[in-house]
């Protein structure tokens, strides 16, 4: 028996993303689901899986599917950060002086 290892806020999540993905394929590009598996190169039971809000699939194909539907922007901004860590940490860098007697 295969144990569920995500949570319950992580299903959640799927299942929504799942379901914007499927209002936008039958609602904005009106295309049938062996279509759009086609387009983003899964079969069609992956794709069923990726509608039905399934955490396993592979990211490549959600990130694939946001890219034909154009939300891939949305994807983008996930885990971009406000700050340049490095530019920040240069700056103190460059802020010490050594003090020399």
């Amino acid at each position: 028996m295969k144990r569920d290892v995500y949570s319950d806020e992580v299903k959640s999540v799927c299942e929504r993303i799942a379901a914007s993905l499927r209002s936008l394929r039958i609602n904005e590009m009106n295309e049938k689901q062996n279509v759009m598996a086609k387009r983003i190169g899964a079969s069609r039971d992956t794709y069923i899986r990726m509608e039905k809000g399934d955490p396993s699939v592979k990211i490549g194909y959600w990130i694939e599917a946001a890219r034909i539907t154009q939300t891939l922007d949305q994807w983008k901004n996930l885990f971009e950060q406000d700050e340049d860590l490095f530019a920040d940490f240069e700056g103190k860098k460059k802020g010490r002086q050594r003090v020399r007697s």
